[in-house]
């Protein structure tokens, strides 16, 4: 049993593991920007970035980084920013599967004068391959349409701008909120965003908006895991010499040798992260 486990330990400490994960990730998300260009955003939401497989994936990097980084402890004091930028990726990694498994992505449409509450979450038709509305979800509040405008080019028929004047309707909060709602300019309250999707002419000349709404938890993990990586990298940059010349490290030899175990010790020293002296890199 325990040989069993020094191989799992092995194997998810293993900077080879990393890079086949990483190969896989890149091949993934090079499909999915395919499928971006080709299709739709929500066409490569739907079939790469918020299936099981791809959290499969983001799991098995999270656990490899946190093997590769046992691995190398104790750290020493130049080695910090190093650490910090591993954290920052888990925070980053953790603030995807938030992403995948609790957000949100759908429209509602709200007629000019009226009330909405409701949206439906987006799903892919594959027998033309395009982003429809499926089942339906309700907001903690409502959205009032107060008007629709839509600006045309001069002397032509084409649209420059279209936006949606709204009201929140949210009888918990007494404050009265109002909001132009316009391509990169989206309203959030409570979370979620409402942003300027499209419209719809309907047949006696009235117009609906139609707002995308999404709901994405995973963002406040992925605004400080990214702050984190921008803190190490500057770390690295212009704190890691100083920390080393302020902190000379001690030389050590390979990390966690497994006793009793010739050929995983030899494993383990031929890929222990010292360079030629033995001190830690």
């Amino acid at each position: 049993m325990t040989n069993i486990l020094d191989r799992i330990w092995l194997i998810f400490s293993s900077v080879k593991l990393t890079i086949v994960l990483l190969l896989i990730f890149g091949i993934a998300m090079a499909y999915g920007t395919w499928i971006e260009t080709v299709y739709s955003n929500g066409a490569a939401r739907i079939l790469i970035y918020r299936t099981w497989w791809f959290d499969v994936l983001t799991v098995l990097l999270a656990l490899n980084l946190i093997g590769c980084t046992l691995r190398r402890a104790p750290y020493y004091p130049h080695q910090y920013p190093w650490l910090l930028t591993h954290v920052s990726l888990l925070l980053i990694m953790a603030a995807s599967l938030i992403t995948n498994r609790f957000g949100l992505q759908g429209q509602m449409v709200i007629l000019e004068g009226e009330t909405e509450n409701r949206f439906g979450l987006e799903q892919l038709d594959f027998e033309n391959w395009e982003t429809t509305i499926g089942e339906e979800r309700q907001l903690p509040f409502g959205v009032h349409c107060v008007a629709f405008e839509q600006v045309m080019y001069p002397g032509t028929g084409m649209t420059s701008l279209f936006k949606s004047h709204v009201i929140v309707d949210d009888p918990g909060n007494p404050e009265k909120i109002e909001w132009d709602v316009i391509l990169n300019h989206p309203l959030v309250y409570k979370g979620y965003k409402i942003s300027q999707a499209s419209w719809i002419d309907l047949p006696d000349g009235r117009q609906a908006t139609v707002l995308g709404v999404s709901y994405d938890p995973g963002i406040p993990y992925m605004y400080v895991g990214g702050s984190l990586l921008v803190l190490s990298m500057a770390g690295i940059i212009f704190l890691k010499p100083w920390l080393k010349r302020k902190f000379p490290p001690a030389p050590r030899g390979p990390i966690m040798p497994l006793a009793e175990n010739t050929e995983m010790t030899q494993e383990l020293m031929a890929d222990s992260p010292t360079n030629k002296e033995g001190i830690p890199a």
